[in-house]
């Protein structure tokens, strides 16, 4: 028997050649396909945290398949938005979240202890002050630290969460930026992933603060000057309080500054705004980020003539709860250059008139 062999052209993806095969028995075709040379297959390889255990799972695009890297199980997937659901062969499905890039079962999720009450953990059984939380950027994976149990993990709320410095209104590009008051460096992260390129100045008073804001930053290499003082009307020392004058703790983003005799035995350095962008060699700022606790009512209520108009955007934070008129001194200043957008978060914010 002779058997004939065609080559056929197709639009078939995957399909080259076709191949019929002619057997004695005409009423039995066989049809045979090879696979284009240049198909590739889609496989991602993701890590995964399990009640059991802590690995890689290899997902293929192709056939929706997926294999436990080690253990070698098997089983398919479906994906929705950060949920993978994963249908073992032999065993039950498992649910699992992105968080970060990593995939956390959820059964781990709804068990996790809130940040802000994470005081101690156990290992080996026994009960361990936590002094450090390590918590990767959502999208990014820098890392920045915590302490447990203080304002730290408010604030990294207020950033990267409720993404207060991420309105609709920021500028598309920034090339000089400038955060007052950046207590452990939450804010200057946030504005150096959003503009890679841009240099920033981080002020900030407090010792211990200014230590966390320091090692929160390092990676982020030479774009960030670091500067430890306090902005202020004019340049010399400043006395520096960590409780109020009843005795209560202000927590660590409560530092307050202040040149009034008081129970204060601290000082620390501080700063005219024209004497920071000397230092930093900025001669124009697209962001100047305002927080400092109170101390906005002095610096926008002195003469803001020599730097105001070197400001594109002005995003501040007011404090009249206890330091009233500030919201008041703020808009006093910038009403001839500046046009009001709208609030983000906590924060007034003001786009120089001339600013792209």
């Amino acid at each position: 028997m002779a058997a004939t062999f065609q080559e056929f052209d197709s639009d078939y993806v995957g399909i080259d050649l076709f191949i019929l095969v002619c057997s004695r028995n005409l009423d039995r075709l066989k049809l045979y396909s090879a696979p284009k040379a240049d198909m590739t297959i889609e496989l991602q390889r993701v890590q995964a945290i399990h009640l059991n255990w802590r690995g890689f799972l290899q997902l293929s695009a192709n056939d929706m398949s997926v294999v436990h890297e080690g253990p070698g199980s098997r089983g398919s997937y479906t994906r929705d938005d950060d949920l993978l659901t994963v249908i073992w062969d032999g065993f039950g499905p498992d649910v699992f979240k992105e968080v970060s890039g990593v995939y956390i079962h959820t059964h781990i999720l709804k068990t996790l202890p809130d940040a802000e009450r994470l005081f101690a953990v156990k290992i080996g059984g026994k009960s361990l002050l936590a002094s450090r939380i390590r918590k990767s950027i959502p999208m990014s994976g820098y890392e920045v630290d915590l302490r447990p149990g203080t304002s730290d993990i408010p604030t990294v709320t207020q950033v990267f969460v409720r993404g207060e410095y991420d309105s609709p209104h920021m500028l598309k590009t920034a090339a000089t930026i400038v955060d007052l008051g950046a207590n452990i460096g939450l804010a200057t992260v946030f504005f150096a992933l959003k503009y890679p390129s841009a240099k920033i100045l981080s002020v900030e008073p407090d010792d211990d603060n200014f230590a966390l804001l320091e090692s929160n930053t390092k990676a982020l290499g030479d774009r960030i000057q670091r500067e430890q003082a306090a902005a202020w009307m004019e340049d010399g020392r400043i006395n520096i309080y960590t409780e109020s004058e009843d005795g209560v703790p202000l927590g660590a983003w409560g530092i307050q500054v202040s040149n009034r005799l008081g129970h204060s035995n601290k000082s620390t350095k501080c700063s005219q705004i024209p004497t920071l962008l000397s230092q930093a060699g900025f001669e124009e700022v697209d962001i100047l980020k305002v927080d400092i606790e109170g101390a906005e009512l002095e610096l926008f209520a002195q003469s803001t003539r020599v730097w105001l108009p070197k400001i594109k955007l002005l995003v501040v934070e007011t404090h009249d709860r206890f330091r009233p008129g500030s919201e008041e001194a703020v808009r006093h200043a910038v009403n001839e250059l500046f046009d009001e957008l709208p609030m983000s978060g906590e924060n007034l914010v003001f786009r120089r008139r001339s600013a792209d």
